[in-house]
């Protein structure tokens, strides 16, 4: 999806303005990591015979986004003063390799969201503006392996994914939306209706008419416009649910550092390791 596998969504633009507590704050999801190659990566390209065998290392871990402040800074994932401590709260995660049964580490990361103010990619390359961008780290000591496919030790993974915070929005973005869908419907039906009564009026009825079709195409492109935005904004189905109303979008894309440049000097760059879905664990 991505040329060179580089910082993902790398077009965001974010508010400025200091983070308000969010209700993510506290809460505790589990993460599905799916490990492997995706469409730009470059990783096969800086390691040689990467998941070249297109096995996949899948990789579940249980976490909760703290209140605690980072001691830590990384730019991809947002200011200092915005990142809270991310806490592993599970048992070691477990996957199956050629070795049998292996167990795998994960340690203490930071979270931030950022508020984007225009467009960005999500995981599958569509054009999407969630209310938050979520983007958090975790660090693995010790790495894993199953086949070609490595996560490599002493190894920091960047997770970015779509976060909707506020579910008083949300349900008045749903209820906008829903009356739209309703108004585009009723104009449809006016129109093949319209379109069948022309058919036994004289040309200046006619005239009329079509001024009342272009009016109504006017109207309808308009409504079609505000359709949408709401799809861009919205939660996409399938999107994981906590008791408080948070939403987390059903996939992420996992990232690692290409190189050792830091990342606020020319030069840097991320490439994607996978993928990554949420579950919440207080549902």
């Amino acid at each position: 999806i991505f040329t060179k596998a580089l910082l993902l969504f790398a077009n965001i633009h974010t508010a400025s303005s200091l983070q308000t507590t969010s209700l993510l704050t506290n809460t505790q999801w589990k993460l599905n990591l799916d490990v492997g190659l995706q469409p730009g990566t470059w990783m096969p390209k800086r390691f040689p015979g990467w998941a070249e065998s297109g096995a996949r290392l899948g990789l579940d871990i249980e976490v909760q986004f703290t209140s605690k402040p980072s001691s830590q800074r990384e730019t991809l994932i947002g200011p200092k003063e915005q990142t809270f401590e991310l806490d592993v709260i599970g048992d070691s995660s477990v996957f199956v390799s050629e070795k049998g049964q292996e167990t795998v580490d994960f340690t203490t990361g930071g979270w931030c969201i950022q508020r984007p103010t225009g467009d960005i990619r999500n995981a599958a390359g569509s054009l999407v503006k969630p209310e938050g961008l979520l983007r958090f780290w975790l660090d693995c000591p010790n790495g894993a392996k199953r086949r070609d496919v490595e996560i490599f030790p002493n190894t920091r993974i960047f997770f970015t994914t779509g976060v909707w915070d506020d579910p008083s929005l949300v349900e008045e973005q749903q209820q906008q939306y829903t009356e739209i869908l309703k108004q585009m419907e009723t104009m449809a039906d006016n129109t093949r209706d319209l379109r069948r009564e022309s058919e036994d009026k004289n040309v200046f009825q006619n005239l009329f008419s079509f001024r009342k079709l272009v009016q109504d195409s006017k109207e309808y492109d308009d409504l079609y416009a505000k359709k949408e935005r709401y799809e861009k904004e919205m939660p996409p189905i399938g999107a994981s649910l906590s008791s408080n109303g948070v939403k987390i979008a059903p996939t992420g894309s996992l990232v690692i550092k290409g190189n050792s440049v830091p990342d606020w000097l020319p030069g840097s760059e991320y490439l994607i390791l996978g993928t990554f879905s949420t579950t919440a664990l207080d549902p």
